[in-house]
């Protein structure tokens, strides 16, 4: 890892920054002017500033980065320096999700309505053709929810220029503009008020990792180091996760027979285990 290095801490109150991981770096958001954007409006404000800083890695996680996940600060820097010179590292807070679903495309379609069509309309809009999101296999090394994410300077440039299309092509087209950023069409749970901006950039992340080719590495859990509530299924989220990461490093289709059978059986056999996340 270079020691150029910052991750960035996001808190939007006053009395949350005695939360805060002293590995990581402060970062205010309490006067959120576009609380619709979420935390792409703090990486893109911030965005020019830290380029000027000459960072070769920054990332941005939030106040309940611990929370979520179970890992400390110095635990993200030392996984990132024990594997070094990656384009971005992830550290993904849902692990069930990822283990049982495709892609977060279908994971997305279960709780925002229609955000993969969205997705495909947006990446055709922009000269991806003949990409379908919902047929992609995204394995661990590039899925990531809550966009805790850590990227080099090349990933922070040219992904923060791919997402700011989205609002140019909204101009564009004003159904598209209403599908993106219409209010309260994400049907979030715990903010009614919400677009579907912010859950397509969550799953734009895996997409565009996956379109660019680029080389991301992901925490991989431990059982010490997963969070309790998945303990008891650990063995066999393990199991359905490796076994996408076989299917794509062997591209075989008997291999995602057999995950496709064993996620089912998983989910038929733990009714409600998808609440956990």
């Amino acid at each position: 890892m270079s020691a150029n290095t910052k991750i960035f801490q996001i808190y939007f109150k006053p009395e949350l920054e005695k939360y805060l991981d002293p590995a990581f770096t402060p970062l205010s958001n309490v006067e959120n002017p576009r609380p619709d954007l979420r935390e792409w409006d703090v990486w893109n404000r911030e965005h020019d500033n830290i380029l000027a800083q000459g960072l070769d890695y920054w990332g941005f996680v939030s106040w309940k980065f611990k929370e979520k996940t179970g890992l400390h600060g110095h635990q993200v820097l030392k996984f990132m320096s024990d594997n070094p010179g990656r384009d971005v590292y992830l550290f993904n807070p849902c692990i069930l999700n990822e283990a049982v679903f495709a892609n977060s495309w279908e994971q997305g379609d279960l709780h925002h309505p229609n955000i993969s069509d969205i997705g495909n309309s947006f990446l055709q809009k922009i000269g991806y053709d003949n990409v379908d999101v919902k047929t992609m296999l995204l394995d661990r090394n590039n899925t990531v929810f809550a966009n805790y994410v850590v990227g080099s300077r090349k990933f922070w440039i040219e992904f923060m220029e791919f997402t700011r299309k989205l609002f140019v092509e909204a101009d564009k087209d004003i159904e598209f503009k209403h599908q993106v950023f219409g209010e309260g069409l994400s049907n979030y749970a715990h903010d009614k008020s919400l677009p579907n901006f912010t859950f397509l950039i969550e799953r734009l992340i895996p997409t565009y990792l996956e379109l660019e080719h680029l080389d991301s590495l992901a925490y991989t859990y431990t059982h010490d180091t997963v969070l309790s509530k998945y303990r008891p299924i650990f063995d066999e989220i393990q199991a359905l996760s490796n076994l996408k990461v076989a299917i794509n490093q062997y591209d075989s289709d008997e291999l995602y027979n057999v995950w496709n059978y064993y996620r089912h059986a998983f989910i038929n056999n733990n009714p409600g285990i998808l609440n956990i996340e």
